[in-house]
């Protein structure tokens, strides 16, 4: 067991100390929102609600709103990849993580957050209370264009919580060269104190637009992020019907531009390969050599590709990971507070390597679970989280 002496009973229940030498504890893929579907800025409301459906194709469980009954079937899948294509089916965000969607005449259910997620919000008071309880001191609050533009909503949250949230902002990725959005995302560096870059390759195919990472109408943007000298968050799948063959794509052309902008750091979200393919095509030797660069680092999301908790796969994998790429490019992160419906709970997320993966030294569990985030975002970490880390 890592970390700074014995578990402790609180007069609850019994938690486990910090990390050895007090190092800071960050999430790196955290989240806070208001009520989803509730944020007016952003892409227009009906397109974000479609991008909910469309996250959602691959759900195979539901339940019947009228009897309760439960319904294996992938109602939401459909042929395409285009948001054009997409059959309207009514879908409506409700309460307690769930949603509705009506097909063939009938209503049914389906849970896309946890059920304690009341009135479909994860306030910032909720998400420091659960950081609080598993011991972690910050979290990076990743931005896809679901919640809406949350610029603002950062920055009134981390002024009331100081050194607890870290932002990334976000752009309209098919509108990157339009000048008024560059304008809103230089607000959200200079003005609003926004850490870095959420950059989604998804609206790109859903869509219908066929650009490459490194075509010229992103130069602005990479310009801008450059100047700052602040970190990238790349979320590379598409989610396309070649799922597997875009994402390789990708990968080819993240090498092509980390090569291209060597000094600008960045991070592979979701666990660097999604779940839904990496039990077909594995961690590419492609993306393992982009992952050796110094600027890059990827982002452990263990509990979304395998079942079984503390995950004797995944295990494996980060063994590999740090023997190939050194464990100051790994970085752990929970999506929570989706990982909470999913997978397992916010503590054994983290406790998957605090107290599990013994084939890493303290030293390394240290870098994985904040030491590396905290060097990437340039923190001192006493003064930034207001805790004393020696």
């Amino acid at each position: 067991m890592s970390g700074g002496g014995a578990p402790r009973w609180t007069g609850g229940g019994w938690v486990l100390p910090g990390m050895a030498g007090g190092a800071p504890v960050i999430d790196a893929h955290y989240h806070i929102f208001p009520r989803l579907g509730s944020q007016p800025r952003g892409i227009p409301p009906a397109l974000r609600l479609k991008f909910w459906q469309y996250h959602s194709r691959e759900w195979i469980d539901f339940w019947r709103t009228d009897t309760g009954e439960h319904v294996a079937e992938r109602l939401l899948e459909f042929g395409s990849h285009s948001i054009a294509d997409m059959p309207d089916t009514g879908f409506r965000l409700t309460d307690h993580g769930q949603a509705e969607i009506t097909v063939g005449g009938v209503s049914y259910r389906l849970q896309i957050y946890p059920p304690s997620l009341t009135n479909n919000e994860a306030t910032p008071e909720r998400m420091v209370a659960e950081m609080d309880l598993a011991g972690v001191d910050a979290g990076v609050l990743q931005s896809d264009h679901v919640y809406g533009d949350l610029n603002e909503y950062y920055a009134e949250a981390s002024a009331r919580f100081p050194g607890r949230f870290i932002a990334l902002a976000q752009i309209w990725e098919p509108e990157a060269a339009d000048a008024d959005r560059l304008a809103r995302l230089r607000t959200g560096f200079d003005d609003l104190g926004a850490r870095g870059l959420y950059f989604s390759v998804e609206p790109l195919s859903v869509m219908q637009i066929d650009r490459s990472l490194n075509d010229r109408a992103f130069d602005p943007l990479w310009r801008l992020v450059d100047e700052r000298e602040l970190p990238v968050f790349w979320f590379l799948d598409d989610r396309a019907l070649d799922r597997a063959g875009m994402f390789m794509r990708r990968v080819a052309e993240l090498d092509a531009w980390t090569r291209r902008h060597p000094q600008t750091p960045c991070v592979i979200t979701h666990g660097l390969v999604p779940a839904a393919i990496i039990h077909d095509i594995g961690v590419p030797e492609e993306l393992l050599r982009v992952l050796e660069r110094p600027q890059v680092h990827a982002e452990l999301l263990m509990p979304a590709k395998w079942p079984d908790y503390p995950y004797p796969e995944g295990q494996r994998l980060l063994r590999e990971l740090r023997d190939r790429a050194g464990a100051e490019s790994l970085l752990w992160g929970s999506d929570s507070p989706y990982g909470m419906a999913q997978w397992c709970t916010y503590r054994q997320s983290l406790d998957f390597i605090r107290v599990h993966c013994g084939f890493l030294s303290a030293g390394e569990k240290a870098s994985i679970l904040g030491g590396n985030a905290a060097r990437l975002f340039g923190l001192d970490a006493g003064a930034e989280t207001g805790r004393d880390y020696g």
